[in-house]
């Protein structure tokens, strides 16, 4: 049986949680959040959050996230600012993050600023803390919702986040910590950096083959020499899965659920 998207890749983002990580979360992207509260449901046992100013609060509800922020506060052990936040990722204690650009390049640097269209005015978005993250955090999870090559281009239209630059380790030339996207979740595979900080197939969702991913990547992919399939959701992440979002709130970033969404928190905000 085939699993729904928005089921298969938060429970394949959550797994990449590890216990002790400080993670930093934008509720503008539910997607990551209900991946995020999976994990602490299933996978790990230590972590701490920060969530719309909020630390590690214990009503971890989308909706509420999204629409009143102020609603975690009363649960939540600390508040820290935008600013607070960036500077403790500056000092080393961002230890992971998930990250949604809208293209990533064969050395996962990535683009959240302007997708250019032929014929008509480009696409332009804010591309917030982006470049800091990608940088300052110790490991980043980068996901997409589409896997094609307009998203995984060969050149960026517009580079908002360098991720491993041209492949050399530009880092340490700069004086910054080892850093930087270490994974890609798609919707047909897990892609991960070889040793020339080159994206690579690390793992074929169920039903997926080689030659449909590279098809769908407008460079050519390398392969790990463990290729596998991605191990498929278990009951016990399904059963999370529908805990931590009853609402299905993390359907929001994907484009045939998005209008559902909306309507249904129009209505949760107008009921109050």
């Amino acid at each position: 049986m085939t699993v729904p998207l928005d089921v298969l890749l938060p429970v394949v983002m959550s797994r990449q949680v590890r216990d002790g990580d400080w993670v930093s979360h934008g509720a503008s992207v539910p997607l990551a959040g209900a991946a995020l509260f999976l994990a602490m449901e299933v996978h790990v046992n230590d972590v701490d959050v920060w969530i719309q100013g909020w630390v590690s609060p214990e009503n971890r509800s989308l909706a509420d996230a999204l629409l009143a922020p102020e609603r975690l506060a009363a649960s939540s052990r600390a508040h820290m600012s935008q600013t607070q936040i960036i500077d403790f990722s500056l000092r080393g204690h961002g230890t992971f993050q998930f990250l949604r650009p809208l293209q990533i390049d064969p050395h996962g640097n990535v683009n959240v600023s302007r997708v250019d269209r032929p014929g008509k005015p480009p696409l332009r978005f804010h591309g917030i803390a982006v470049g800091d993250a990608i940088n300052a955090v110790r490991r980043v999870c980068l996901y997409v919702t589409e896997h094609s090559p307009r998203v995984f281009p060969e050149t960026l239209t517009f580079r908002t986040g360098t991720g491993h630059h041209d492949g050399s380790a530009w880092r340490a030339g700069v004086g910054i910590h080892e850093a930087g996207p270490e994974s890609v979740v798609t919707p047909l595979a897990v892609l991960g950096f070889d040793a020339g900080r080159r994206l690579e197939v690390r793992s074929l969702h169920p039903g997926v083959d080689l030659d449909q991913v590279q098809r769908a990547t407008g460079f050519e992919l390398g392969v790990a020499g463990d290729l596998h399939v991605t191990p498929a959701p278990t009951q016990a992440e399904v059963a999370a899965l529908e805990r931590v979002d009853p609402e299905g709130i993390r359907r929001l970033e994907f484009r045939d659920g998005r209008e559902a969404v909306l309507r249904h928190l129009a209505q949760r905000q107008s009921a109050g």
